[in-house]
């Protein structure tokens, strides 16, 4: 259901004119949402709407009485909450349109951004489309590049490496 009325308000915002800056403007706020406080003080009831629309408008010095009206429209229906998925929305709106698909690299130490380049690169030219990748730390062993927009997932663990290698070696034996 949220992730429905999350794409009603990203396909209004992508058709008006001032979209980038809307982008823009709901991905500082998205920052705040990384704060479990901050998501409490969201969800309380106890706390009225318009005090909850004064704390976003405070993270602004100057908004255009649009995206002052956005916010407000959010605070009266309560969807406040929906701003992370807006944005998730955004995103994945806007990289259709430009074709740019993003992805992630998942890994146990960081990837330098020289292969991150190389890897995006690679796929790029494999997928005929542009494609941007965001490498996260995980728990697993090996290497993982999800590519959730195309249906293309690959992964490489080093244990599963050492079992494929040693089976080889005994059925040549």
């Amino acid at each position: 259901m949220n992730d429905l009325l999350a794409k009603k308000y990203a396909k209004a915002i992508l058709s008006r004119n001032d979209s980038d800056e809307f982008y823009v403007f709901l991905s500082s706020v998205n920052l705040a949402f990384s704060l479990p406080k901050f998501r409490e003080l969201l969800a309380s009831y106890e706390i009225k709407k318009d005090k909850k629309l004064d704390l976003i408008l405070s993270f602004f010095s100057d908004l255009k009485p649009s995206f002052v009206n956005f916010f407000k429209i959010l605070s009266q229906n309560s969807r406040l909450f929906l701003i992370p998925l807006i944005l998730d929305e955004l995103r994945k709106q806007k990289s259709l349109k430009e074709q740019i698909y993003t992805g992630t690299i998942l890994s146990k130490e960081d990837v330098d951004s020289s292969k991150i380049f190389e890897l995006e690169r690679a796929l790029s030219k494999k997928f005929s489309v542009n494609i941007k990748l965001e490498s996260k730390k995980s728990n697993n062993d090996g290497l993982k590049i999800s590519l959730d927009e195309l249906g293309y997932e690959i992964s490489f663990s080093m244990k599963s490496l050492q079992m494929k290698m040693s089976d080889y070696i005994l059925k040549t034996l």
